[in-house]
């Protein structure tokens, strides 16, 4: 549409074209308030937390299951 626009007029007006994605730019990033910056450390630490608790289960099943392998008869 632009280019037709520019072949319409040539040589009359400066011609430049807008980069789209820099004007909508503001619209695609966000900034986060403090009431969400707090949201989200809350859901990093349950993250984290929730991160911990499943090392330490497969800490503990891995445990288990050496336990079950080594006393298990060899015959």
């Amino acid at each position: 549409m632009q280019y037709h626009d520019v072949s319409k007029t040539p040589g009359r007006f400066n011609v430049a074209f807008l980069n789209r994605l820099k004007i909508a730019q503001r619209s695609f990033s966000y900034e986060p308030s403090a009431e969400d910056k707090a949201k989200l450390s809350a859901e990093e630490q349950e993250k984290k937390k929730k991160l911990k608790d499943d090392e330490n289960k497969t800490d503990i099943i891995d445990y288990i299951t050496r336990v079950f392998i080594n006393s298990q008869e060899k015959k």
